[in-house]
């Protein structure tokens, strides 16, 4: 089946990450983060955002079904017990979906996690991770961020978008 890599707080077994045989469609878990092993979402940021893609609805009777209810989801856990992450864990998770994408037929990276722009994505190690899986014949989803109109940098709420989200 086709994978899609979750970078983000950890995934764990679920039922509506269960295929029909009642088999659990995480077929990949790793840590990024330094000196921490474990995969399991203790943030809960992770969980929601694999069953906003990969949910079959069992959990709800059917209610509540992700966009892409049959894939197979890899778990790429980079954000700790509190959500906080380094650049250096996506980039390295970015670069082992890259090797590891046709092993597991890797489609689709979902990267729903953002820091500030400190330089232009031209340069910035993070875009720069992202062009690299692009180039790879990877989709890749980036949220934009959710500073919204923040306008503490007096700027009317422009330029909120967060890395590697303002990667075009």
């Amino acid at each position: 089946g086709v994978g899609v890599a979750v970078i983000d707080s950890g995934t764990q077994d679920a039922a509506d990450l269960q295929n029909s045989s009642g088999k659990n469609r995480i077929v990949f878990k790793q840590s990024y983060i330094t000196g921490s092993t474990g995969t399991v979402d203790v943030y809960g940021h992770g969980i929601h955002v694999a069953g906003l893609i990969a949910g079959n609805g069992k959990s709800s009777n059917g209610q509540y079904e992700g966009s892409a209810p049959a894939v197979n989801v890899l778990n790429f856990r980079v954000l700790d017990d509190n959500g906080m992450g380094q650049d250096s864990y996506v980039i390295n998770a970015i670069q082992a979906v890259i090797n590891l994408r046709t092993t597991y037929n890797i489609r689709v990276i979902n990267l729903s996690l953002g820091r500030p722009v400190y330089e232009s994505y031209k340069v910035d190690p993070l875009c720069q991770a992202v062009e690299q899986a692009w180039k790879a014949g990877i989709v890749v989803v980036a949220a934009a961020g959710n500073d919204g109109r923040d306008d503490s940098a007096a700027t009317n709420g422009y330029g909120t978008i967060t890395a590697p989200g303002n990667d075009p």
